[in-house]
């Protein structure tokens, strides 16, 4: 007792440091306590008994592939206890055809497989014509500058297109623009043109431009309608119907 009277400063300095070092290894344990151990804890008990193997994978792919409406899947891969499918489809694709493909992915799997593991099927869809216009844009909607009206990707370098073509008028024809630029006040009526592998789509956007004293500001508009896309399906293991959500 008569040390630590006569050292107050350096007994107050090691119980903060005992403090310090306790509170610390609290929020260690709190928040990285478990790393080194299994993330999944016991969960994945008996993976090793239903392996799904590299074949079955790239026959799901094949399959999915093989639909019209579908441009890409990814790889499927596993995810803990989750098998991931990710799928891109083309602009006309029809949500309700899109999600019947989800069975090719149950019915590769056999029955231990299919209880074993939850399987999640995102649906993504392609916009190729989507037609996109970026400006200063007053409080009523109206782009107050001359603005261009172009494709939201460069089709010049989209792999999934085939052809494309934009214009003034109804009748657009595949005739490879990529932009258009309207000068004039008023209203105009940019159109689209897009085909990929499955067929082709239309779309297009109306710009009003004109003089305003309203305070503009930088803001853009689009042509994309379809609100069902993406959308994700989940199945649990030992389960017999996808539910589906959309992401965003």
């Amino acid at each position: 007792m008569n040390y630590i009277k006569k050292h107050k400063l350096t007994a107050f300095v090691i119980l903060v440091y005992i403090i310090v070092i306790g509170f610390l290894y609290f929020i260690y344990k709190l928040f990285i306590g478990s790393s080194g151990l299994p993330v999944y804890g016991d969960r994945l008990d008996g993976i090793d008994n239903v392996p799904i193997k590299e074949e079955t994978i790239n026959k799901i792919v094949e399959e999915i592939s093989a639909n019209e409406s579908v441009l890409k899947v990814t790889k499927p891969y596993l995810n803990g206890k989750i098998l991931k499918v990710v799928v891109t489809v083309v602009d006309n694709a029809e949500l309700a055809k899109m999600k019947e493909l989800s069975n090719i992915v149950v019915n590769n799997l056999d029955n231990d497989q299919k209880a074993f593991y939850d399987i999640e099927f995102f649906i993504n869809k392609r916009y190729n014509c989507t037609l996109i216009a970026t400006g200063n844009i007053d409080e009523e909607g109206n782009f107050v500058e001359d603005v261009t009206v172009k494709f939201e990707s460069d089709l010049s370098n989209n792999s999934f297109g085939i052809d494309y073509g934009m214009s003034t008028t109804e009748n657009v024809e595949y005739n490879k623009e990529n932009s258009i630029k309207v000068t004039e006040d008023g209203e105009t009526i940019i159109y689209g043109i897009t085909k990929d592998k499955a067929s082709e789509s239309k779309c297009s956007i109306k710009i009003v431009k004109k003089k305003s004293d309203s305070k503009a500001t930088k803001g853009s508009v689009t042509s994309k309608v379809d609100s069902e896309f993406p959308t994700i399906g989940y199945l649990k293991a030992g389960s017999t119907e996808f539910s589906w959500a959309k992401t965003v």
